[in-house]
């Protein structure tokens, strides 16, 4: 399941099938501890935002998820359906999102900020802003597949 919202059903979902299933929250889990944060940021929709599914992750390895207020949430919410996912890149969006992400960093201290959209690294590429590194999920998730993937090859 390459996307963060509908991680909301993953243990759901995990516990009904034989298959198994490689959770974005888990690896980003993983790369955040590797990095040693502490306290990370979290974008995304306004479901993932709202919803506990990150912090119930972050929270068994003592690191805590923080997410933006009220009006920031909507804004990002609104940007992601209206411009982001449809693709269209506005520099005063990129700009109103940037701003959130130092808004966080200044009143929350955060140390790292979790892109939890899988589009949301369309509109801010970098691996670092403000001083504290970006996770992008979605090219965590893939490193962690690949991984996998290698180690079950070894095997056989």
């Amino acid at each position: 399941m390459t996307a963060n919202t509908p991680h909301l059903f993953f243990d759901e979902l995990q516990s009904r099938v034989d298959v198994p299933m490689l959770s974005i929250v888990d690896a980003t889990a993983s790369e955040a501890r590797r990095l040693k944060l502490k306290n990370c940021g979290l974008l995304g929709t306004g479901i993932t935002m709202n919803n506990s599914f990150f912090s119930d992750v972050f929270k068994k390895s003592g690191m805590e998820i923080t997410v933006p207020g009220e009006t920031q949430k909507k804004y990002l919410n609104t940007k992601l359906f209206s411009e982001i996912e449809l693709g269209i890149f506005k520099n005063e969006t990129r700009d109103g999102i940037l701003q959130i992400i130092d808004e966080m960093k200044q009143t929350n201290g955060i140390d790292g900020v979790i892109m939890g959209c899988t589009e949301l690294p369309l509109i801010l590429p970098d691996d670092e802003y403000y001083g504290i590194p970006v996770l992008n999920t979605t090219k965590i998730h893939i490193n962690e597949i690949v991984r996998c993937c290698r180690e079950e090859s070894d095997i056989v």
